[in-house]
């Protein structure tokens, strides 16, 4: 599907509302302490969960555009992001 490649890297970042949307509901249902602010804050700023290896990169942007988010919920996020991205890209996982 199209929100399936999108998640890997084949079609650009993932800008729908729709998309960023259904990451958020993933990442508050695994980890719901972490809060709706934070997960969003997280998404919108990056509209793309980060490339494998990149995390580092992306903890250093989110901290210089958003230094109000704690370093240890972000990471929280990006690696249930990830996780999403992965799930999504699975054969089965929408059949």
């Amino acid at each position: 599907s199209r929100a399936r490649r999108r998640a890997c890297g084949q079609l650009g970042p993932m800008a729908e509302e729709p998309e960023l949307g259904d990451a958020a509901d993933y990442i508050l249902g695994e980890r719901p302490e972490l809060g709706e602010d934070l997960v969003w804050a997280v998404l919108n700023e990056l509209q793309d969960p980060p490339a494998k290896g990149a995390e580092g990169l992306a903890l250093t942007l989110l901290g210089s555009v958003r230094p109000d988010l704690p370093p240890r919920g972000v990471k929280k996020v990006l690696r249930e992001w990830r996780a999403y991205a992965r799930l999504l890209a699975e054969d089965d996982w929408e059949d």
